[in-house]
């Protein structure tokens, strides 16, 4: 698949603009606040139905204006597909796909396949396990909506759990039964998690390798309080620890918790490596994502780039770009120097909300 263009209106710095997409390398050139990141956002909001950047859609609206519109056209299995979204100032969003309103966002994700690096994403590799969760999530909700449902439904189930808990009087029966229907979604949320991971995993090795001339192995590990546990197990686990939940008015337990930790030969890369080799690990993890979509999806995602050469050495800008050469990518950057020699590319300038060739 791949974007053939974007209109945006009274969206973030931008009044009204056009961008045609060629079927490679799109380049988006100018200095910080000028708007590149918004067409990356743009791009991630049309795809996946809400933004990266803020929790609150009615953000990346103009300040002159009160309501904002996006419109996407893309290609996929051979076939024009557009996708609109309209956000007004009430924080109202309406996403439409070919004239058809979407009624709920499981039925959309999935639809336009995307890869996203920034400058955060290397919080993936160093920050908090909310990160990682974060990252496998976005993985395993464009795989499958059938995850994104049970993901949605275990969350439901969880901010109601600790709202009981910081009742005064605690409904310990009604948890009982809560849990009863979160070690459901547990178990069926950790095995979809870890075989994820496990492909991750099968393609990142391969790719360290080569990034790494076969100095460095790499290895991801999932942890969970809950493989190889069965649902009866799950919830008498949920149940032991309700004492601890309420003399914290919240829940201690729960995939909410889990984590993946990501070794560089044997070494926790977050603890013990290098810069670089946290660059090189997160690189690794990306285009290992990358390789999974594109493998069990059967289409090629689209590789969103913002601002990260800045923050990879030669050797891996050079891989990176052999790598992605055949694919479809949209790219921001403050300096255009690192493209020399590089085909089917096409490179536009950002002025303040305003795009030239």
């Amino acid at each position: 698949m791949y974007l053939k263009n974007l209109k945006l209106k009274n969206f973030r710095n931008y009044t009204e603009e056009e961008v045609n997409f060629i079927d490679g390398i799109n380049l988006f050139v100018g200095n910080n606040a000028h708007g590149k990141t918004n067409i990356i956002e743009a791009i991630y909001l049309c795809a996946i139905g809400k933004s990266y950047r803020t929790l609150k859609d009615m953000e990346v609206i103009n300040f002159n204006s009160n309501v904002c519109n996006l419109d996407i056209n893309y290609i996929k299995d051979n076939i024009e597909n557009n996708v609109k979204i309209n956000i007004n100032n009430l924080n109202k969003k309406e996403i439409i796909k070919n004239d058809v309103k979407i009624k709920k966002l499981s039925d959309h994700v999935g639809e336009i396949l995307i890869v996203i690096f920034s400058p955060d994403s290397l919080d993936i590799v160093k920050g908090s396990p909310s990160k990682r969760r974060s990252f496998v999530d976005m993985i395993c909700c464009q795989l499958s909506k059938s995850y994104l449902i049970l993901h949605q439904e275990y969350m439901k189930c969880l901010k109601l759990k600790n709202t009981l808990l910081k009742k005064d009087i605690i409904d310990k029966e009604y948890i009982h039964i809560l849990h009863e229907k979160m070690s459901d979604y547990i178990i069926k949320i950790v095995n979809f998690r870890k075989n994820t991971i496990d492909k991750i995993l099968n393609k990142a090795i391969d790719i360290e390798k080569e990034l790494t001339d076969n100095l460095e192995y790499i290895n991801i590990k999932y942890i969970s309080d809950f493989l190889d546990k069965d649902k009866e197990e799950v919830k008498k686990y949920l149940d032991d620890h309700l004492y601890i939940d309420i003399l914290r008015k919240s829940a201690v337990k729960g995939i909410q918790r889990d984590d993946i930790d990501i070794y560089i030969n044997d070494l926790d890369v977050s603890k013990y490596g290098s810069q670089g080799q946290k660059r090189t690990a997160l690189l690794t993890l990306k285009l290992a994502n990358f390789e999974v979509l594109k493998e069990e999806m059967e289409e090629t995602p689209i590789l969103l780039l913002d601002d990260i050469m800045s923050e990879l050495d030669s050797t891996r800008i050079n891989f990176l770009l052999k790598y992605i050469e055949n694919y479809q990518s949209i790219i921001t950057t403050t300096d255009a120097s690192f493209v020399n020699n590089v085909d089917n590319i096409q490179i536009l300038k950002v002025l303040n909300g305003t795009l030239e060739k």
